[in-house]
């Protein structure tokens, strides 16, 4: 048996998605927050977080395994929140990075652009950026039948990543993505936050509010 814990600061951020694949896979973990950062950073693969402690229960061994797209694919994978045919999946990695490319965008304007330049940075983000997302994880969810999953009715990870990142830009510029807009896209956020698993985690203090 092996327990997890995920190293992270108390916020959503890279981690939530982590996060989100352990509660609806039903897999207990805890949370660990830096308490020390200068002194912890230098203990990781890569001075980053998040990371995942992974911790043998039998002989007491631990791993802090480090990126978060690997932590997340292994776990997915390992929790049976991918699906069975491998094109499917192929497909499915290549939509989740294009996620993650959304992700870096607005990290790139919450958190390296001067505040003189934010304006003009987000204004380009919904008026380039973000359209050119939308449309195309449109068209992806109108191959089958635009039905709030990817492929089949089956929550994978990937459902799980769209759910997280569009709470992460709608917290970093409110109603950039919304029904109205993206319908597609919150027919998908709806679907994840109607699992029972998730919504549970949703109503729990588990859930970090920002």
């Amino acid at each position: 048996m092996v327990s997890y814990t995920v190293f992270y600061f108390p916020i959503r951020g890279r981690a939530e998605l982590i996060r989100l694949v352990f509660e609806a896979a039903g897999v207990a973990y805890a949370n660990k927050y830096p308490t020390n950062w200068p002194a912890e950073k230098p203990t990781l693969p890569f001075g980053q977080l998040p990371a995942l402690i992974v911790r043998d229960d039998n002989t007491h061994a631990e791993q802090v395994v480090a990126q978060t797209s690997a932590i997340v694919r292994h776990l997915a994978a390992k929790f049976d929140l991918v699906h069975a045919d491998e094109h499917q999946r192929l497909l499915a990695d290549g939509y989740y990075e294009s996620i993650v490319d959304l992700q870096n965008a607005v990290v790139k304007i919450v958190y390296k652009t001067p505040e003189e330049h934010k304006g003009a940075a987000k204004a380009e983000f919904l008026a380039t950026t973000l359209p050119a997302f939308v449309a195309a994880h449109t068209k992806f969810l109108a191959a089958n039948g635009d039905q709030g999953f990817y492929f089949g009715g089956k929550l994978t990870y990937l459902e799980l990543a769209l759910f997280a990142q569009i709470g992460a830009v709608n917290a970093a510029m409110p109603g950039a993505i919304t029904a109205e807009n993206a319908p597609a896209l919150v027919k998908v956020q709806t679907a994840v936050a109607q699992n029972d698993k998730v919504k549970a985690y949703l109503a729990s203090e588990r859930f970090h509010k920002h």
